[in-house]
């Protein structure tokens, strides 16, 4: 990375490191306790804790202002998700822990599907080989690929790289976006559920995944993702068991319009 400006941000804000390891992004590395480097695109900032407050040294500091999502206040949407007893102890009262980023959607889309039945470890190591083998070389690191290179591979590659059964669903999702056979400018303009049954016509995109890609890649707070974390937090909260799709409808009723930010809380507070 050859970083061309810094700006600061107050940790009242945002804390950053912990935003980034609450499940809604995989390509980011800790070097020590404080220090982290985040990659998104072809961007990349080093993020340093100085205490009160986080450095970043970026290739692009317009874009990682954006990407912390700082435009949106905070204040009023923790008052309202403090009323609820199973978050009122999660949300410190004098800063913001948790934001949810701004994502590019077309690399959400991606990770995503490469995210279904897999542990996070093992994502983030099939999404840097992609980047590797398919991304344009920046320097020292590479970025995420475009729809157009990743619709020219085959099965045979993507298997190569590690993503098995997944193969078929990042080919042939890649190619309806590349031949223009799924509108993202469609899809953004939609409301929650239109945009939620669009994404369920993607390859290897069911409802976890799209709620997944709606929160992170659209920014839309009105979804819960439900995965084996959020499974045990419905049976803390709920005392029974259920499927995944009642599950959420459960969580989105009992949490409201701001579903999407109290999954991370809890989903960040049961992961540990």
């Amino acid at each position: 990375m050859r970083p061309k400006f810094m700006f600061e941000v107050l940790k009242k804000d945002i804390n950053i490191f912990d935003s980034l390891n609450c499940g809604q992004i995989f390509r980011f590395k800790s070097i020590d306790e404080k220090n982290y480097v985040v990659f998104s695109l072809d961007k990349c900032a080093k993020i340093t804790d100085l205490g009160d407050r986080y450095e970043l040294n970026t290739t692009d500091d317009k874009y990682f202002k954006d990407f912390l999502n700082l435009d949106v206040d905070y204040t009023a949407i923790l008052d309202e998700l403090r009323k609820n007893k199973n978050l009122k102890d999660l949300i410190p009262h004098d800063n913001v822990p948790l934001r949810i980023l701004k994502q590019d959607l077309f690399e959400m889309i991606i990770s995503f599907i490469i995210s279904a039945n897999n542990n996070i470890p093992r994502i983030k190591k099939i999404i840097e080989k992609l980047c590797e083998t398919c991304g344009e070389n920046m320097g020292n690191y590479f970025a995420f690929p475009k729809a157009e290179v990743l619709s020219q591979k085959n099965e045979e590659f993507y298997k190569s790289i590690g993503l098995g059964y997944r193969a078929p669903y990042i080919l042939k999702t890649a190619q309806k976006i590349s031949n223009n056979m799924f509108d993202m400018n469609l899809l953004v303009s939609l409301d929650t559920e239109g945009a939620r049954k669009m994404l369920l016509t993607l390859p290897g995109v069911g409802p976890k995944v799209a709620d997944c890609i709606l929160l992170f890649g659209l920014n839309r707070y009105d979804v819960f993702p439900v995965d084996t974390w959020i499974e045990k937090v419905y049976k803390d909260i709920f005392k029974k068991d259920n499927t995944p799709q009642n599950m959420r409808k459960d969580l989105i009723k009992e949490f409201g319009r701001y579903s999407g930010i109290a999954q991370q809380y809890l989903f960040y507070a049961k992961r540990g």
